[in-house]
């Protein structure tokens, strides 16, 4: 396989992911902790609304860079590969032009933040949206260890500005570094070299736009529905409220960066056995994928929120002590939008049927969360918008990992006994109060060791080929 090992992609990958999504963490915790929860709120708020309009088109694009790419190679179809480029970007580029002044609108008006700021709103969302489209195409041509120092370069830019922003006490640049830290990686990293792209077949053509379409409802639907929850609060609650929340979310989403990276590594291999007819070694891809991302995910989430208290006074200092419980509904939350990413890669890698299906699945989620906001935020304000979310992603879990386990004839009975059981010990421990930080770590440990034990075969099990493709 062009580019390696599942396994060694993934590290690649996470490594990448980590500095990336760590530079953007620190950016979040420097603003919090010396500006207040008010600006916090508008940073996030701000960071929610780039990223909903980069779901628009951009982000689409680039999974389907990552698997048709991929696909096309695996099949023999290199001269092919100019051509996608070429089409994917020249589509992405015209919906981020059109797109970016109604962000800078809904900035301005949504998050009442004034024009500069709103500015700086569509800026980011352009260097975000250009970023996603290179990463894409970095990884469905097997290039991650490029992918991974351009990442590195990306932090490094990022983290260098925020230290001269925050020493030159400059508040109304505090979107300035991510914005050219994603411009450094979409410059750096973009395909050079190639030839001359032949003409696009028209059947083709229609694929990838049909594929990016429904990745559009689908994306916007499951990954929006968190950053929608940003919007709304900031837009709903007072400042207070809303930077507890944006603390909460900082903190939550951190630790799926590890499915993502994983993600970004399995849908080109995933695509290459589609493109290879082999569905057996798709199905194997999917179990030890999904297996593995249960034994690791629920054990950090189940981590974190053991140790919630002392972590939120840590990172952000005791005035932010309200964000716990935001923080535990929100870790059970994302990490249940985490677990069925192998199963969702699966279920796209098998073509425009399998897209459009995730699509559905992802509305269906999106409209159950929407509702479940819409009736409990009124009464319990952000505390109810992080249980709606947590109900989407009931739902986001539940339709594909249940139609996999169907279609494929998956053995997850156990696995998904184990699971709840991981899930829901961990929050449990709420109910025990805001324990002393030596009480929590000795919890955590108990944690650590008995879900070992008991995921232990899932993370041994290899199927035949391992992650190998």
């Amino acid at each position: 396989m062009r580019g390696g090992s599942i396994l060694r992609d993934s590290a690649a990958s996470t490594l990448g992911v980590l500095l990336q999504g760590g530079a953007r963490f620190l950016v979040s915790v420097m603003v919090g902790r010396i500006a207040g929860p008010a600006a916090l709120a508008l940073l996030n708020g701000s960071l929610s609304l780039a990223t909903v309009a980069s779901l628009l088109w951009p982000t689409s694009a680039g999974q389907a860079a990552s698997i048709i790419l991929a696909r096309e190679e695996a099949a023999g179809r290199n001269s092919l590969v100019p051509a996608v480029q070429h089409h994917l970007t020249r589509r992405a580029a015209l919906v981020v032009g059109a797109t970016l002044p109604v962000v800078a609108v809904v900035a301005a008006l949504i998050l009442q933040a004034g024009w500069d700021t709103a500015a700086w709103v569509a800026m980011l969302t352009a260097a975000f949206s250009a970023y996603n489209v290179t990463r894409g195409m970095q990884f469905g041509r097997g290039r991650v260890l490029q992918a991974t120092f351009w990442e590195g370069a990306s932090a490094v830019t990022t983290l260098a500005l925020l230290a001269a922003v925050l020493v030159a006490d400059l508040p109304g640049l505090y979107l300035l570094p991510l914005t050219v830290g994603y411009t450094v990686y979409a410059v750096g990293g973009w395909p050079r070299g190639l030839v001359a792209p032949v003409v696009l077949p028209e059947a083709l053509r229609r694929e990838l736009d049909q594929y990016v379409m429904w990745g559009v409802l689908g994306t916007l639907a499951s990954t929006g529905l968190l950053q929608l929850s940003m919007v709304i609060a900031v837009a709903t609650e007072s400042a207070e409220a809303a930077g507890m929340y944006a603390a909460a979310i900082s903190l939550a989403t951190p630790a799926s960066m590890l499915a993502t990276a994983f993600s970004m590594a399995l849908a080109p291999a995933m695509a290459r056995s589609v493109g290879r007819a082999d569905p057996g070694a798709l199905a194997a891809q999917t179990d030890t994928a999904t297996r593995a991302l249960v034994g690791g995910m629920v054990l950090v989430f189940g981590l974190v929120s053991i140790m919630a208290p002392p972590l939120v006074d840590l990172v952000y200092g005791p005035r932010y002590g309200d964000a716990v419980v935001l923080l535990r509904i929100l870790l059970v939350a994302v990490l249940l939008s985490a677990l069925p990413v192998a199963a969702t890669n699966s279920i796209t890698a098998r073509g425009s049927a399998g897209v459009r299906l995730s699509a559905f699945m992802a509305v269906a989620s999106m409209v159950a969360g929407l509702a479940a906001i819409g009736a409990l935020a009124p009464r319990y304000g952000t505390a109810g918008v992080a249980a709606g979310y947590l109900v989407g992603a009931v739902a986001k879990a539940g339709l594909p990992l249940g139609y996999v386990w169907r279609h494929d004839q998956q053995s997850w009975s156990g696995l998904t006994l184990r699971t709840l059981g991981g899930v829901l010990g961990p929050p449990s421990v709420a109910f025990l109060g805001d324990t002393e930080p030596l009480t929590a770590a000795f919890l955590a440990f108990l944690f650590a060791v008995s879900w070992t034990l008991v995921s232990s075969r899932d993370l041994r099990k290899r199927p035949h080929g391992g992650l190998q493709t």
